[in-house]
């Protein structure tokens, strides 16, 4: 005679039902991972537009990949690949060593072309700096065969008409634009706008002029005189 209980009767536990038994706890688990993860995303981005759209998509691959890993394998198995791809998400997002100060910038070969900036005065500096200078970072191009390129510099500093005239050697430098001191305002920031005078070609003859999203724009500062590093490019500026 072969007698028959039922899985109630006799404590067994069917494998579904094991499986799945612990589910609700691991997905709380992966959303909260998710979550914290994506809150040190945002930490170390800043919020930009760039950092708002890695949060979108950080969110998605997420998802996705606790989907498949939960179609695939146990919600145990779900939580620990999530943990996995947001904490090499975020680990993506840290500054890299030994960056450059820039991360793009803008080719300058027309006349009518304006390089604008509001450049704040140093929160320590008190007043304006002796003997102030307008420091950007820029890199000339201009044929193998000429000295000097077919262009200038100009522009208006804090209202006023000036003009330099500088001796540009080749390759990626920071450029010095003496400024009168009367111009720059004891506080709030410094009103920039610069452009190329001369004959620049898109060819040939143009200023490539470094920018940072990080620092909202061009990467244009007034110092003095004396904090001016070496190896500077340090115009003159016209009467």
């Amino acid at each position: 005679m072969v007698a028959l209980e039922s899985p109630a009767a006799t404590g067994l536990v069917k494998p579904g039902q094991r499986r799945h038994g612990g589910g609700r706890g691991w997905t709380i688990a992966a959303g909260a991972v998710l979550l914290v993860g994506l809150g040190l995303r945002l930490a170390l981005g800043g919020g930009g537009v760039g950092d708002r759209s890695a949060l979108v998509m950080s969110t998605l691959l997420a998802v996705g990949v606790w989907l498949g890993a939960r179609l695939l394998s146990t919600p145990r198995t779900a939580f620990f690949v999530v943990f996995g791809v947001v904490a090499l998400l975020d680990l993506a997002a840290l500054p890299a060593r030994n960056a450059p100060e820039y991360d793009y910038r803008e080719a300058f070969f027309r006349t009518d072309q304006v390089v604008t900036a509001q450049v704040p005065l140093a929160a320590d500096a008190g007043a304006a700096p002796a003997q102030p200078r307008l420091v950007l970072l820029v890199e000339p191009v201009f044929p193998a065969g000429e000295t000097q390129p077919r262009f200038g510099l100009a522009g208006e500093v804090g209202g006023a008409a000036l003009g330099w005239d500088c001796a540009f050697p080749r390759g990626l430098q920071h450029l010095a634009l003496p400024v009168p001191p009367a111009l720059v305002p004891g506080s709030g920031p410094l009103d920039v706008r610069l452009h190329l005078t001369g004959s620049p070609t898109r060819e040939s003859d143009y200023l490539l002029v470094y920018a940072s999203a990080p620092r909202g724009g061009f990467l244009v500062s007034l110092v003095g005189a004396a904090d001016v590093g070496s190896g500077t490019t340090v115009c003159t500026l016209r009467p």
